[in-house]
């Protein structure tokens, strides 16, 4: 079986620094979109820091000990976010939310920390693979989702770890926040079940942006043929 993705980003129509990162290799068989937060500079640099650690990594073991050396990844990722708020002059919380999708033949390993998404298109069904880090909360305003885990400092890594069987023309899809809140799942259902998944790409890209878009944007489409 051959993985092979498709991927875009975009700041959306209303906030002029984007904060998303994503690293996409078929290759070694590792995706990863990060969604920052913390502020512009703070959040970038979080979800950048993510996305160049791992794009550094050498996966040249067999299954269990690349996933281990993702593991270890993100601790590393951890520790860099820690020195960060360590040398701030005032008190700061930076961050960035986590999916990461790592296959290797028939083996599928997913990290998920944080609102971020890995969607799967199996037998014309899609499913959510990972499960939001959030909760919602109600006061005079409304209701409010809020993030309840991320990859951030100061605090403790907490990462949700899924290890699953991978099949002939499995579609995946990795994206923030900012795409799936401005999306139907009927209309992620259907880029992701078109012919290929360029234009399942095309047809997810050209339809949250047809919309407020409100949020930064990022996705990335694997198929596996």
């Amino acid at each position: 079986m051959r993985p092979r993705s498709f991927s875009f980003i975009h700041p959306g129509h209303c906030r002029k620094v984007n904060e998303d990162s994503f690293y996409a290799n078929d290759q070694d068989g590792l995706w990863i979109v990060c969604d920052g937060m913390g502020g512009h500079d703070d959040g970038l640099y979080a979800s950048s820091l993510a996305t160049d650690c791992f794009e550094a990594l050498e996966l040249n073991l067999d299954f269990e000990g690349n996933t281990n050396r993702i593991i270890e990844t993100i601790h590393v990722i951890k520790k860099q976010l820690d020195k960060k708020v360590s040398l701030s002059k005032k008190e700061v919380m930076i961050g960035t939310t986590l999916i990461l999708l790592y296959i290797e033949d028939n083996k599928g390993f997913c990290i998920n920390a944080g609102d971020s998404r890995c969607y799967i298109v199996r037998d014309n069904t899609l499913s959510l693979i990972s499960m939001d880090h959030t909760k919602e909360l109600i006061n005079e305003y409304g209701s409010q989702t809020v993030l309840t885990n991320a990859l951030f400092s100061p605090g403790d890594v907490s990462i949700d770890i899924k290890k699953f069987n991978v099949q002939k023309e499995d579609v995946f899809l990795l994206c923030s926040d900012g795409l799936y809140n401005s999306l139907e799942n009927k209309k992620i259902k259907q880029a992701m079940n078109l012919q290929s998944i360029e234009l399942g790409l095309k047809s997810l890209s050209n339809s949250v942006l047809s919309t407020n878009a409100d949020d930064n944007i990022t996705g990335i489409i694997v198929g596996v043929l």
